[in-house]
């Protein structure tokens, strides 16, 4: 993943970021997501500053970014985007695969 602005640690820049991504769809017992019909769920996320030098890939995990969320109520519109967005490449990649 590029990063919108490269990061800037101890005088090297870090233009990517390193990915570890789940989310975790929720279902209700009548089989909805949520009371409004949308699709919710829970998002962890880490994105670790990383660049490459010489073929090397360096990481700064010190520097690592976490987002965190137990339900996608209130979360923002980028946010609620993004996910709906993975959310519909996974069933896309669900029905393909014929799972």
């Amino acid at each position: 993943m590029n990063a919108s602005t490269p990061l800037q640690i101890d005088g090297k820049s870090y233009p990517k970021f390193s990915l570890n991504l789940a989310i975790t769809g929720k279902y209700n017992a009548d089989g909805s997501s949520d009371a409004d019909g949308s699709s919710d769920a829970n998002v962890a996320m880490r994105l670790v500053p990383t660049r490459i030098e010489n073929g090397e890939v360096i990481t700064a995990d010190q520097a690592a970014i976490g987002i965190a969320l137990g339900s996608l109520e209130g979360a923002d519109e980028a946010t609620q985007q993004a996910v709906g967005a993975i959310q519909a490449a996974l069933q896309t990649y669900i029905a393909a695969k014929g799972l």
